[in-house]
């Protein structure tokens, strides 16, 4: 009985700690000096939105097994050892496959390439998705929101090519993901092809109920920048650069709603003073210790995508290309298919 009345009174006294602090956050600040306010909001939010983020996790991932039982085929998954290679070993949990429609592909473009680089991928990889990809611009366009059927959303971020524009549009990008409720957020730049076919493959080998961060770096090593809170140090992350295309599981962007959510990606931008991708990064690997996964079959311009062998085009997910000038092209070589005259994209 000595036990069972100890045990009752230490249940009793966590319960009233518990009340208590509730009522202590609830508590209106109106009545704190304005430098309390300060000191305790700022964690006090963070705490909350993060508490309210791992409860969406939890609900999305008890939902999953509810909804998914029996109605597709049977798919196994874990966060295991992994590598560029292979994919995540096997466990015990059965999930239904990721399909296209479960993909939210959001690609970043500006006015003036409407014409010369939007004109390309709705010909191309455009019609495999139609209903999944948004484009993220700055400007109205008639003539390319028909052609995409409503998928052009004008972010009114600057026109220009910098760290706040590009922020303003990822930002933008971020919340329509969240809210479309879709498992995968992909994000893409105009001047990217998608083998459509190959992401989807490749992402049913990731559990989007558990925080996976897809992509390839532009760097051989981790980004330092100097650490703003703490003069005189620094600190290192990896990040995967936007040129090539990333993904992120919905498990892990709920994780980042405290950090990216109601245009907040901003200020984590000017925080660290570095373009959308790279703050991204810092999000992800340095705030939630979340690790990038490399998957050598994503390609920006930074790379030689000469050295892309053909008998391999079917393997990649995202293809890139740089043309400078007709002396200096990046591009994949094809030695058979349509000439320059033909397809000048080429």
């Amino acid at each position: 009985m000595k036990v069972s009345t100890r045990r009752i009174v230490q249940s009793l006294t966590i319960i009233i700690l518990v009340v208590c602090i509730n009522l202590f956050l609830l508590l209106p600040t109106k009545n704190l000096s304005k430098s309390t306010q300060q000191v305790v909001a700022q964690p006090k939010l963070q705490e909350a939105m993060q508490s309210e983020a791992n409860k969406h996790v939890k609900q999305l991932r008890d939902q999953h097994f509810r909804t998914t039982a029996g109605k597709h085929e049977e798919h196994i998954w874990t966060k295991g050892e992994h590598n560029e290679e292979k994919g995540p070993s096997p466990s015990s949990s059965t999930l239904g496959p990721t399909e296209l429609r479960d993909v939210f592909i959001s690609v970043k473009t500006t006015t003036k390439f409407h014409k010369s680089r939007l004109d390309i991928l709705l010909k191309t990889w455009f019609v495999l998705a139609r209903e999944q990809t948004y484009f993220f611009t700055d400007g109205e366009d008639k003539e390319f929101q028909k052609r995409t059927n409503g998928h052009m959303i004008n972010t009114k971020c600057p026109t220009v090519h910098n760290r706040i524009a590009l922020c303003c549009k990822m930002a933008y990008e971020y919340d329509a993901f969240i809210e479309s409720k879709k498992r995968w957020f992909c994000h893409v730049d105009d001047d990217t092809y998608i083998n459509v076919p190959r992401l989807v493959k490749t992402l049913q080998n990731y559990n989007h109920t558990e925080d996976w961060y897809l992509g390839k770096p532009s760097l051989s090593h981790p980004i330092r920048i100097p650490d703003r809170s703490n003069p005189g140090h620094e600190i290192a992350f990896w990040f995967a650069t936007g040129g090539a295309g990333f993904c992120i599981s919905k498990s892990l962007a709920l994780k980042m709603l405290p950090y990216a959510s109601g245009g907040r990606l901003n200020s984590a931008c000017d925080k660290i003073r570095l373009p959308d991708d790279c703050t991204v990064g810092h999000i992800i690997c340095h705030v939630l210790g979340v690790k990038l996964t490399v998957l050598s079959t994503f390609h920006s311009h930074l790379e030689g995508l000469w050295m892309i062998k053909p008998d391999d085009f079917h393997k990649q997910i995202t293809f890139s290309y740089a043309k400078r000038n007709r002396a200096n092209v990046n591009v994949v070589s094809i030695n058979k298919g349509f000439s320059s005259q033909i397809d000048p994209s080429r």
